[in-house]
């Protein structure tokens, strides 16, 4: 399975609606404090 975010409300460059897969980006997400912005979603591959 694989870990895909979906931006939920607009931050850093990403609207509404993106979905975000890249592990690095996921993490500095997750970093920078920007989780209340997206949503997690589980996909399988």
């Amino acid at each position: 399975m694989t870990i895909k975010f979906v931006v939920v409300k607009p931050f850093g460059g990403f609207k509404r609606g993106d979905v975000i897969t890249d592990a690095a980006a996921i993490a500095k997400i997750l970093a920078e404090g920007q989780g209340q912005s997206v949503v997690r979603v589980m996909a399988g591959d």
